[in-house]
């Protein structure tokens, strides 16, 4: 019989703002780049969180109090991380042992603060995002092809209301057929 493998899991470089991870080090830094330490009002790239500050304060007199596009929890500019370098030593143990599948992630751990209440605040957030998922996948994205006025959408959505006859709600043969055959 041969040895037993060891069950090390080779991580790969990862960003504190977001947790996405990279095929090496020169990807992760052109990712924090265009992703989280790019100038809002000139584009420009920046190499640091406390850098794109710094260049917003003096170059357009604004002040910027979060990193973009970084997770909650994780929008300070305080922080001062390049690459994989400048990362809380804690956040590394964390992930490290959620990459092993020791701990659960935290998305799933922050939804429930502690013996399993769901903090207010939180539950209004919560609830706002499913409402806006829920908004954007009832309604088409701007400029897409309509049905034309008085047909039936598609898969079954809510009936055409006909200002012809006063707003009274008409369905179509196919709505009329699945209703009476109990389809």
């Amino acid at each position: 019989m041969g040895r037993k493998r060891s069950k090390k899991i080779d991580l790969k470089p990862w960003c504190w703002y977001c947790e996405r991870e990279f095929e090496d080090e020169k990807v992760l830094i052109q990712h924090q780049k265009a992703r989280h330490f790019k100038c809002h009002l000139c584009s420009k790239r920046l190499n640091t969180a406390n850098g794109m500050v710094i260049h917003v304060a003096q170059v357009h007199k604004e002040t910027v109090r979060v990193v973009p596009n970084a997770m909650r929890g994780r929008e300070t500019t305080e922080v001062d991380i390049f690459g994989s370098l400048g990362v809380p030593e804690a956040d590394k143990a964390d992930y490290e042992m959620r990459k092993r599948g020791v701990v659960e992630p935290e998305q799933k751990r922050a939804r429930q603060g502690e013996g399993g209440q769901v903090d207010a605040d939180q539950l209004k957030w919560q609830l706002e995002q499913h409402r806006l998922a829920m908004q954007q996948q009832q309604y088409a994205p701007p400029g897409a092809v309509r049905p034309p006025f008085g047909h039936a959408p598609p898969f079954g959505g809510p009936p055409a209301i006909c200002s012809k006859t006063q707003g009274q709600v008409h369905t179509s043969r196919v709505q009329r057929h699945a209703n009476i055959s109990g389809k």
